[in-house]
C-alpha cells in the first residue's frame, strides 16, 4: 500500500503501465479494495488551517516593547499606592488594545463570510459501474469520469479523452484552455506542459476523458501549494520594524534615564521610597502613553477610507507598509486581464476591426461593413451558448456555454445581431459540436428551396488547408494574392502576441448532394470553402489598469508581471499598457531553474516580466526582490499565486479570486478595481505622515517634561508637577488634540514623492532636529517659569498650578505647528482641521476645570 502512494512520473509512462502501477484497471477498483485504500491512505482533502484564534488576536495588540514599558510604569504605580495613576494608564492600554482587536477581527469575520465550502460530487467507476461519490472519498487507483462543467477532483493520468481542454487558470495563471490527450510525455516535462494530467480543483471547458487518481489530498499539486503557503512565513511590516526600532531606544533611553536618576538620589541620601516614587513620575512623564492609540487609530481611519472604496484591509499595519512600496508584483491573469474571453478583433481582407476602439459595436446596419457582418453571422449561428433571460437589458442577462462560444454570442449582439432573428428564416439540417482534436465546429442550414449553406468556425489553420479563396473588396480572390498573403501574416501576429483567433468560412452546397451522404459522411463537403474573415479573442485589460499602474510609477513604484502564461502574452499586455519590453528583460521559469539564489538577486533588477513561473519561482522572485531591500506588494487572485501573496510584503487578493489566495491576504479588491491600489499607497503614505505627525507631538512634549524634571531636580528645586498632573497633560491635554491629528486627510504632493527606503527610520535627522529644539526651547521657557515663579510666590502649590497650566496650553498651540512640515504655522489653512479645532478648545475647557472645578481641583492638587 505504501508503494501505491509512492509519488511517480506517470504522465511520462503509458496509460496502461499506470494502471499495473496502482494495481487497478478500467473497470474500476473494488468497493471493498476502495475503502481499505481510503482507510489507510486518508481522505482526499487539504489540511485544513488552525481555526482562527481571536484570544491570540487580542494577545498581539501588546507586543510592543513600549507597550511593555507602559504596562511596567502602571504596576508600579499601582504598588507604591498611586492608584489614580495606575488607573489612567490601564485605561490608556485598554484604548489601544480593544480597538486594535475589534477592527482586525472585524476583518476576520468579513473574511469567513466570503469563505464557500469546498466539497463537491464527482462521477466514479467502481466494479465496472459508474457512481457519484463525494470528492473527499476518492483513493489512488479510483477511474474517473469528467466532462463539461465538472471541478477536477483529483490529480490524474489520462486513460482516455475526447475533445479535452481544461481551465487550469486557478493553478498555472493561463487564461486559456489547455487541450489534453492520453499520450506519453517526457521525463523532464513541466507541470504546466502536462498533456496527459489533469489536477485538482481546475475546470473542464469541453469535451470528456476518464482519468485514474494518481495523487490525492496533500500529494495533489494543490496540496504542494497548500504546503509552500505553511512554509512561508509572513514578513513583519516595515511600520513595525520600524516602531520596534523606535521603541527600544525609547525604552533604553528612558531605563538609562531613571537609572542615573536613581543612583544620583541613592548617593545624596533621598529616602529609597521617594526616589522610587519619583522614579515612577519620569517614567510616566517620558512614556507617550498616547502613542498607540493614536497609531491604532491612524491605521484605523486608513482601513476605513479603503473600505469606502471597496477594499477590505485585514491587517492594520498592511496599511502603512503600501505606502512604503517600491515593487508591485503583478499575476496577469484575473489581475491585470478580467480572466475572461472577449472578441478584441474581426478582421476580413477589406478591414480590420478594434474592439476597444469601439468599432463592433451597432454596425449590423452599415454598409461597407456586410463582411464583418457576416463573419459575427456565422461566429453566431455555429454557436452553442444560449442567452437564459433575452428580455432582460443586456447588462443583466445570463450566458451559458463554452467560454468561446459566450465570447461570440456576446460579440455579435453588441454589434446588433439576435440569434433568434438569425435562425428565423433558416432550418438546422446537420451540425458538428467543437472538437478539440478536429480544431472546428460546422452547421449546415437550409437557406433556400434546394439550397444549404455549410457554416465553418475553426482554427485559422484548418481553414486555410480547407478553403481556397476569399472575398476581398466584392472580389473572390486567391489566398496566396497579395491581400490574402497580407491577411494571413496579421493572423500570424495576433497569435503570437497570444491571442486565441479563430477563422469563419462557408460554402453553398445543393440539398440533393446533401442527401448523398449517411451519418457524418457530408464532413467531406467542408473543403474549397469560402473564407469570409478571423476573429480573435483576448483576456481583455481592467478598465482602471492603465491609468493605475502609470500614477503608481510616477510614485516610485515599479511594475514587473509574474505569470504562468506564455511571455508573448505577457508582452501584448505590457504593450497594450504602454510599455515595450526589450527580451532581454524577460525571463522564463526555464531560466530561473538554472540561476542561484544570489544570481537571480542579481537579475531581478532588470527584468520587467517573469513568463511560465510556478507557485515556487513567485516566491524565489519575491525573496530576490527582498533580499535587494525592496518592499513587495504581490497582486494575484489564484491558488497559484497564494504562496506569493504569503510571503510578499503586502499580498493583495482580486475579489473574484479563489478562496485561498484571500486567505493569506493582507488586503482584498471587493470589486475588483485596479485603481484602489494606487489609493493604497496613497493612504499608506498619509498614515506615515500622521504617524510622524504624532510621534513628534508627544515626543517632543514628554519629553519636555523629562527635561523640566531632570532640570529641576539638577538645581536642587522640587518636584514641578505631581504625577497625576502629567498624566492628566498626557491623556486630556495632550489626548484630544493628538487624536485629531490622527484625522488629518491632506494627500497633496504625496503621490510625487520616492517610497522611502527599508532602512529610512520613521523620524529622520530633520525630523530629529526639529523635536530636539522643541523640547528644548519648551523646557528651558517651563523651568525658567518654574523657577522664578518659586521665588515670586513661595508657593509650591500655586507654582505647580502655574507650571500645568503653561505645559498644557503650550501642547495645545504646538498641535497647530506639526500639522504641517512644509509650511509655516501662519499660514491661511492653519484652521482647516475642524476635529482639531474641537479637540484644542475641549482640551482647554478641560484644562480651565482641572484648574477651576473643586472635583478635578481636589484630583489634581491645583
Amino acid at each position: 500500500m505504501e508503494n501505491l502512494s509512492k509519488p511517480r512520473p506517470y504522465y511520462s509512462i503509458s496509460a496502461d503501465q499506470t494502471l499495473e502501477i496502482l494495481e487497478t484497471s478500467r473497470e474500476g477498483l473494488s468497493c471493498d479494495e476502495a475503502l481499505g485504500r481510503l482507510n489507510k491512505l486518508g481522505k482526499n482533502i487539504l489540511p485544513k488551517e488552525k481555526k482562527f484564534s481571536r484570544l491570540m488576536l487580542f494577545l498581539n495588540q501588546f507586543n510592543s516593547p513600549l507597550m511593555f514599558i507602559i504596562i511596567g510604569a502602571a504596576i508600579a504605580s499601582f504598588f507604591v499606592g498611586h492608584l489614580t495613576d495606575s488607573f489612567f494608564i490601564i485605561f490608556v492600554i485598554l484604548i489601544n488594545t480593544v480597538v486594535g482587536f475589534i477592527q482586525e477581527n472585524k476583518a476576520e469575520k468579513t473574511l469567513e463570510k466570503l469563505k464557500k465550502s469546498a466539497k463537491f460530487y464527482c462521477r466514479v467507476i467502481r466494479e465496472g459501474r459508474k457512481k457519484e461519490i463525494l470528492s473527499e472519498d476518492l483513493t489512488l487507483g479510483d477511474i474517473v469520469e469528467i466532462q463539461s462543467g465538472d471541478r477536477v477532483p483529483a490529480d490524474g493520468r489520462i486513460i482516455s479523452s475526447q475533445g479535452l481542454r481544461i481551465d487550469e487558470s486557478m493553478l498555472t495563471g493561463e487564461w486559456i484552455g489547455v487541450e489534453k490527450n492520453e499520450e506519453k510525455l517526457d521525463e523532464n516535462t513541466e507541470v504546466n506542459e502536462r498533456s496527459n494530467s489533469v489536477f485538482l480543483g481546475s475546470i473542464v471547458e469541453e469535451g470528456r476523458a476518464l482519468f485514474i487518481v494518481a495523487a490525492t489530498g496533500i500529494n495533489t499539486q494543490l496540496g504542494e501549494i497548500s504546503k509552500m503557503i505553511k512554509k512561508e512565513k509572513e514578513t513583519m511590516a516595515p511600520i513595525q520594524r520600524k516602531f520596534m526600532h523606535l521603541s527600544r531606544l525609547m525604552g533604553v533611553a528612558i531605563i538609562i534615564s531613571i537609572a542615573v536618576f536613581a543612583t544620583i538620589n541613592v548617593f545624596r541620601g533621598e529616602d529609597l521610597r521617594n526616589v522610587f516614587i519619583t522614579s515612577i513620575a519620569l517614567i510616566v512623564s517620558a512614556v507617550p502613553a498616547g502613542l498607540l492609540p493614536a497609531i491604532t487609530v491612524i491605521l484605523i481611519l486608513g482601513m476605513r477610507r479603503l473600505a469606502k472604496q471597496k477594499a477590505l484591509v485585514r491587517k492594520l499595519n498592511s496599511n502603512e507598509t503600501m505606502g512604503s512600496v517600491t515593487v508591485i508584483c503583478m499575476d496577469k491573469t484575473g489581475t491585470l486581464t478580467q480572466g475572461k474571453m472577449q472578441v478584441s478583433h474581426v478582421l476580413t481582407g477589406e478591414k480590420e476591426l478594434l474592439h476597444h476602439n469601439g468599432e463592433l459595436s451597432n454596425i449590423y446596419h452599415s454598409d461597407r461593413l456586410e463582411l464583418h457582418i457576416k463573419v459575427l453571422e456565422i461566429a453566431t449561428l455555429v454557436n452553442d451558448a444560449y442567452i437564459e433571460n433575452p428580455d432582460d437589458e443586456f447588462s443583466r442577462w445570463i450566458i451559458r456555454g463554452r467560454p468561446t462560444d459566450r465570447a461570440l454570442l456576446i460579440a455579435g449582439a453588441n454589434a446588433g445581431i439576435q440569434k433568434d432573428e438569425l435562425e428565423k428564416p433558416l432550418s438546422l439540417l446537420k451540425e458538428i459540436p467543437f472538437n478539440s482534436d478536429k480544431k472546428y465546429a460546422s452547421h449546415i442550414y437550409q437557406t433556400g428551396k434546394n439550397q444549404a449553406t455549410i457554416y465553418f468556425l475553426g482554427a485559422p489553420e484548418i481553414a486555410i488547408k480547407r478553403s481556397g479563396r476569399m472575398e476581398i473588396n466584392k472580389k473572390s480572390e486567391h489566398l496566396t494574392s497579395r491581400k490574402g498573403r497580407e491577411l494571413i501574416n496579421r493572423v500570424e501576429e495576433l497569435t503570437n502576441q497570444g491571442l486565441r483567433v479563430l477563422a469563419c468560412g462557408s460554402k453553398k452546397i445543393s440539398l440533393d448532394d446533401l442527401e448523398k451522404y449517411s451519418g457524418d459522411e457530408w464532413e467531406k463537403e467542408i473543403n474549397n470553402l469560402h473564407l469570409v474573415g478571423f476573429i480573435a479573442l483576448k483576456d481583455p485589460l481592467r478598465q482602471d489598469v492603465s491609468q493605475s499602474i502609470k500614477i503608481a510609477e510616477k510614485a516610485g513604484v515599479r511594475p514587473v508581471i509574474v505569470t504562468g502564461d506564455h511571455k508573448n502574452t505577457a508582452s501584448s499586455i505590457m504593450k497594450e499598457l504602454g510599455y515595450e519590453i526589450d527580451k532581454a528583460k524577460i525571463l522564463e521559469g526555464k531560466d530561473l531553474e538554472l540561476m542561484s539564489d544570489k544570481e537571480l538577486e542579481e537579475k531581478v533588477g532588470k527584468v520587467s516580466i517573469f513568463a511560465r513561473v510556478l507557485p515556487i519561482h513567485k516566491i524565489r522572485i519575491i525573496r530576490a526582490f527582498q533580499s535587494r531591500g525592496e518592499i513587495v506588494a504581490m497582486v494575484g487572485d489564484g491558488i497559484n499565486d497564494a504562496p506569493a501573496l504569503k510571503a510578499a510584503d503586502v499580498g493583495i487578493a482580486i475579489g473574484s479570486g479563489t478562496d485561498i489566495a484571500k486567505g493569506v491576504s493582507d488586503i482584498i479588491l471587493l470589486d475588483n478595481s485596479f485603481s484602489v491600489i494606487v489609493k493604497a499607497i496613497e493612504q499608506g503614505r498619509l498614515i506615515v505622515q500622521n504617524i510622524r505627525r504624532v510621534i513628534i507631538y508627544l515626543i517632543a512634549d514628554d519629553f519636555s517634561e523629562l527635561f523640566l524634571f531632570f532640570s529641576s531636580i539638577a538645581l536642587g528645586l522640587p518636584f514641578p508637577l505631581y504625577p497625576i498632573q502629567i498624566l492628566w497633560i498626557n491623556l486630556v491635554e495632550d489626548g484630544f488634540p493628538d487624536i485629531a491629528l490622527t484625522t488629518e486627510k491632506d494627500t497633496r504632493g504625496l503621490m510625487q514623492e520616492k517610497p522611502r527606503g527599508l532602512g529610512e527610520p520613521i523620524l529622520n535627522r530633520a525630523y530629529k532636529k526639529f523635536m530636539i529644539a522643541v523640547f528644548l526651547v519648551s523646557g528651558l521657557a517651563a523651568l525658567g517659569t518654574f523657577f522664578f515663579a518659586l521665588k515670586y510666590f513661595g508657593d509650591l502649590e500655586k507654582t505647580r498650578t502655574l507650571i500645568f497650566a503653561l505645559i498644557a496650553f503650550d501642547s495645545l498651540i504646538f498641535a497647530f505647528s506639526v500639522r504641517s512640515f512644509k509650511q509655516s504655522v501662519f499660514n491661511s489653512q492653519v484652521f482647516s482641521n475642524k476635529f482639531l479645532n474641537g479637540a484644542v478648545l475641549i482640551s482647554l475647557a478641560f484644562l480651565l476645570a482641572g484648574i477651576y472645578f473643586p472635583p478635578f481641583q481636589k484630583l489634581l492638587q491645583t
